[in-house]
């Protein structure tokens, strides 16, 4: 096993590309907000060419079809705060400028629910000083941070960086797609927008030097260059900008390879219908670690370079003159996050073989691999197909949640294969999922990963039961503790589940498991998180913790170990399920002109997976072939022949163990306080009011979760707030029928609206924050239930409190670890040095400004803590 290594910086990529629109309204002062076919083929091609780029990762890219501003926001949040390196985020969209409101000409990004409406409000789109202003908080930072800007308007960006402190502009380096005030036209439909055409060209063809390194510097000049003579949509000169510290322009973004493999995994659509028409944006990788540099851009294609790795003849010297007329047919495979690195592999290995080769010896189809969680996926093939086959006819998409629509499914359980599919046949009319889990693709089993120092003897560790190894790993650490990663997410992470809820009550499985932190998304994203510590808390942490993961999770772990050089053996209990990954035909029954082609591209590749080559990349995965295979030669750590895989997940105890999942997290426990002093009557009242966001909370909560709201406003020595709501349980309209949980809520947001602020009374914010956190509960009266204190205010009376006492309160709700999510009618209230984000960040929570859409982003954080996200 592999031991300390020196840290390596860690690089992410995430890929944003809006290509479908929730409203059809037109801008009356833009080209009309409709859906941009080429975007999605954007993020695939971006994609292929930053994986070849030796600067990224392959599991290190993210993209994002199509997401909302929730989404967005939290994983840009997400790839900051774990990225000590290279950032690159890339969006593909509408761009418009807010001129209404004193916005002069400010740059604003459209997300899947942007819509234009009277009034001051941007809906559903995301202010790019927003963008830029999270870019620049957070606890950790990225080294530098790369932003590609192609949308109309992008050269508006450059206002807000020129504003930026001098060590932040060094930090964050713009590309912006075209000048100030100017439109850009985003291509065809079957071309990438002119302006990411030549990002493809010149990151995947390299800058001609030596290395072949594409320095931002060198990748600017091309850029401009290969532009040169286009015209804007007004008729002006192009002309692309950029913002940087002249240190930045020596930056490497790619240092590409010699000419692509024969045997891409991509290819074009084919497809009898347009793919706007029929699936939405491209595909949805899951969602990874990544290295970061955002790109925000109005269409996409094939590029140049993959046409050649498909169209190449067998010899691989040239595409083959018979090919140019016949592009690849395009598959979509969707499969579980776990399993994205081995189907990558397979998928490439089809590609590559004879069986994908026709008597031209043209490549007869491509395959897109993408993942999505796995309770969402099931859910969408449940009961949401209907809108994943028509999309946009209700208001849920099924494309911006899992990706689009898929030809192939492999999850890694034949569990969610009969989970998915509808026992009353009711959704034959739109599609079948054709699968037989009697011949599984492979099989695993689920493995305890130790530390070696807490690890039995070789033959200790096979043909017992969990509970009685987690005895025995105590025994040599009384410290030792068991994680897994999150069961909604993965198959692997639900198998966990099952297995520690037979070790403990649910409650207390995930009271432990809360009390370690957020789950993990993946087994990979978990034992790399311990692996990568570098403080001498997460050394420890590292070496007193074990994880209950598939058995391959153990050579993913090989290749991420860092700091830490904690040394990994499996031990095999008997008692948690197994996983066995099925091959999902999926029948989209919508009359598709190449629908017999595309039966048989399927059924090719299904022949190719359970040949000799295609359950050879699976055992070189560390996948058995059958549930009693030996390992010629296991990965160290792993045994040879711990026996029988036990039985796999069935379908039944799936669904048990999410629902007791959802029970055990179901209730939380959230205190709000309203600002109730004089200044605040200019937000009281409206529909984005102080009252109506906070009702509109009320509608996250289930009928077993507490809440209660005070008014903070004093006179001096008085007790700083006054109870509008008791704590307790109040019901939700949302979440049920019933018609006293409807008269609960309804009485609920009733006395908020009796509550007027009192112009005579000031609002001590700091006492009313120590005493909402003294009274969450604490110790032994800590059920576990999720907690949080949302403060509602203007910030008036912030200033009225000194500089030690703001010292004090932010140490304060620092001991406490109860999260504060600060919500500010100020739109400055989340800058740098402010005290909201002092306190939001001092207390693990989340500030919200007016720069945003405050309902929404205030109803995000309510859902993560009403959902046992916290």
């Amino acid at each position: 096993m592999a031991g300390p290594a020196q840290h390596e910086e860690t690089h992410r990529a995430l890929l944003v590309g809006v290509a479908h629109y929730a409203s059809k309204r037109p801008l009356k002062f833009a080209a009309g907000l409709g859906n941009i076919a080429a975007v999605q083929h954007n993020l695939v091609e971006l994609r292929e060419v930053l994986r070849t780029g030796g600067i990224f990762d392959e599991d290190a890219i993210e993209s994002l079809p199509s997401p909302g501003v929730e989404q967005f926001e939290q994983r840009l949040g997400y790839a900051r705060d774990h990225t000590d390196g290279l950032l690159l985020v890339y969006f593909a969209g509408h761009g418009i400028v807010d001129t209404r409101t004193g916005g002069h000409g400010r740059l604003l990004l459209g997300l899947r629910d942007a819509k234009v409406e009277h009034g001051p409000g941007f809906p559903g789109w995301i202010r790019w000083d927003d963008v830029l202003n999270r870019l620049c908080s957070g606890k950790s930072r990225p080294r530098h941070t790369v932003v590609i800007l192609d949308c109309c308007y992008a050269g508006n960006a450059s206002a807000a960086w020129e504003e930026l402190d001098e060590l932040d502009q060094k930090r964050i380096s713009l590309l912006l797609a075209v000048q100030k005030n100017q439109r850009i036209d985003a291509g065809g439909a079957g071309t990438p927008t002119p302006y990411t055409a030549q990002l493809l060209r010149h990151l995947g063809q390299g800058a001609g030097t030596s290395d072949g390194a594409v320095t931002l510097g060198g990748l600017h000049k091309r850029l401009s260059h290969g532009l040169r003579g286009a015209r804007t949509v007004g008729g002006r000169e192009w002309s692309p900008q950029a913002c940087r510290q002249d240190g930045a322009d020596d930056e490497v973004l790619a240092r590409p390879p010699g000419p692509a493999p024969a045997g891409g995994t991509h290819g074009t659509a084919g497809r009898g219908r347009s793919d706007e028409d029929r699936s939405g944006p491209g595909p949805r990788p899951g969602r990874v670690r990544l290295a970061v540099t955002v790109l925000l851009t109005v269409a996409a294609t094939v590029s140049a370079a993959l046409w050649w790795a498909v169209s190449r003849g067998p010899d691989g010297d040239g595409p083959a003159a018979s090919c140019a007329g016949h592009p690849p047919l395009e598959l979509r495979l969707l499969t579980d996050p776990d399993l994205m690195p081995v189907m990558r592999k397979a998928a490439d290995g089809f590609v590559a073989s004879d069986a994908n080769t026709d008597g031209d010896h043209c490549r007869r189809t491509g395959i897109t691999v993408y993942s999505a969680g796995a309770a969402e996926t099931v859910e969408a093939f449940r009961t949401q197909y209907g809108e994943w086959a028509h999309v946009g006819r209700a208001g849920f998409n099924p494309v911006g949640t899992v990706g689009p629509q898929p030809d192939v499914w492999i999850p890694a359980s034949a569990a969610s294969a009969r989970r998915a599919r509808d026992e009353a046949g009711s959704q034959a009319s739109v599609l079948t999922l054709d699968f037989d889990d009697k011949r599984p693709l492979a099989h695993t089993p689920m493995v305890l990963l130790l530390p070696e120092q807490l690890a039995e003897t070789e033959g200790g560790r096979t043909g017992r039961k969990l509970a009685d190894l987690m005895t025995a790993m105590k025994a040599k650490g009384t410290q030792a503790e068991v994680r897994r990663a999150d069961p909604r997410h993965t198959d692997a992470g639900l198998a966990a589940a099952r297995g520690l809820y037979g070790t403990d009550t649910p409650r207390q499985v995930e009271l432990g498991q809360r009390r370690q932190g957020r789950p993990a998304p993946t087994g990979r994203d978990l034992v790399c998180g311990l692996a990568k510590g570098t403080s001498a808390e997460a050394r420890e942490v590292d070496r007193r913790t074990a994880v209950l993961v598939a058995e391959p999770t153990l050579g993913q772990y090989q290749q991420c170990v860092g700091e830490t050089g904690v040394t990994r053996v499996a031990e095999y209990p008997d008692d948690v399920p197994g996983l066995a990954p099925v091959f999902v035909h999926v029948r989209w029954n919508d009359a598709r002109l190449d629908e017999e082609e595309r039966e048989r591209a399927v059924q090719r590749f299904r022949s190719w997976l359970t040949s000799e080559d295609g359950r050879k990349t699976f055992q070189d995965a560390a996948f058995r072939a059958a549930p009693q295979s030996p390992f010629p030669s296991p990965s160290p750590g792993l045994l040879k022949s711990p026996g029988p895989v036990p039985r796999p997940l069935s379908a039944d105890e799936a669904a048990d163990t999410l629902e007791k999942y959802r029970q055990a997290n179901a209730a939380s426990r959230v205190r709000f306080l309203l600002d109730g002093s004089g200044s605040m009557s200019r937000w009281w009242d409206g529909a984005n009011s102080a009252r109506e966001i906070l009702k509109q909370s009320f509608g996250r909560f289930g009928p077993d979760d507490i809440f209660g709201v005070w008014s903070v406003a004093s006179r001096g020595n008085d007790t700083p707030y006054r109870e509008l709501l008791g704590f307790g349980t109040h019901g939700s309209s949302s979440r049920t029928a019933e018609k006293g949980e409807q008269d609960k809520a309804a009485e609920a947001g009733k006395k908020v609206d009796d509550a007027v602020p009192e112009l005579s009374m000031e609002a001590d914010i700091g006492g009313a924050l120590r005493a909402a956190l003294d009274q969450m509960p604490r110790g032994g009266e800590d059920d576990g239930h999720p907690q949080l204190v949302v403060m509602l205010t203007d910030d008036e009376d912030n200033d009225r409190m000194t500089a030690a006492q703001q010292n004090d309160l932010v140490t304060f709700v620092r001991d406490r670890k109860v999260p504060v999510v600060m919500v500010s009618f100020d739109s400055g209230g989340c800058l740098k040095d402010r005290l909201d984000l002092r306190v939001a960040e001092a207390s693990g929570g989340t500030c919200l400004d007016a720069r945003g859409d405050l309902a929404r982003n205030l109803g995000a954080e309510i859902s993560q803590v009403a959902q046992g996200h916290r």
